[in-house]
């Protein structure tokens, strides 16, 4: 019995792995500050923020050519508009100073697609991926509203998913979670809580089941 017990438990310590991510959350103390963002440059990051009276704009190094991938999204509520958001990619000149512009992104309603995302257990509207080939050079990724208000998830760099381990998954849920206002009941909603709570209440059966058939048999 042991054995089995085992076997049923054993996924809550390597439950999902694949699917994981670790969020950073914007801090912008000053107007227009420049969020630099090189050191997560060799791999994919989602960058959590919010537009307060004013954009927000990352920046980041390239040594050569590659492909700059960013997608926006933000938290589906029913019944109401997406808020339209603006992604706008320059770089700074080389010699003096100025930027120059790469690439924009101006989303409309119709842009955004609804997504279920079990691992949040959130819903999304999320934009499409805007990638542009760039060369050696430094960029900037501004992002704005008409408003400059609202919460977002910038997605930066290959858009494949990211190893990390099971227990940092939780504490990341919860801060993307709690970053766009979901209660703490909202983590019984993830598939990384229902799915383990699943696995041990079945565990906690067959063991109960188990007990009581080797008393009953005792006692016969």
């Amino acid at each position: 019995m042991k054995y089995l017990l085992f076997l049923l438990l054993a996924p809550l310590a390597f439950a999902f792995p694949a699917e994981a991510f670790s969020p950073i959350v914007t801090e912008v103390s000053v107007p227009y500050q420049i969020v630099s963002i090189d050191e997560y440059a060799d791999s994919r990051h989602d960058f959590l923020g919010e537009l307060k009276d004013y954009p927000i704009m990352y920046e980041i190094s390239v040594d050569e050519e590659a492909d700059l991938q960013v997608q926006i999204s933000q938290r589906f509520v029913s019944e109401a508009e997406p808020i339209p958001f603006s992604l706008i990619v320059v770089r700074k000149n080389d010699r003096g100073g100025g930027v120059k512009e790469v690439v924009r992104q101006k989303l409309s309603s119709e842009d955004w697609a609804v997504e279920k995302n079990s691992m949040l257990g959130m819903d999304f509207w999320q934009g499409p991926v805007l990638s542009e080939s760039v060369q050696a050079g430094t960029y900037r990724i501004e992002i704005s509203t008409p408003k400059n208000e609202g919460r977002y998830m910038l997605s930066f760099g290959s858009l494949d998913s990211v190893d990390i381990g099971f227990f940092d998954s939780l504490s990341s849920i919860r801060t993307t979670q709690k970053f766009f206002g979901h209660s703490f009941f909202r983590m019984f909603v993830s598939s990384y809580v229902y799915w383990p709570l699943g696995i041990a209440v079945l565990g906690f059966l067959a063991y109960r089941l188990w007990f009581y058939r080797k008393l009953f048999t005792h006692v016969d």
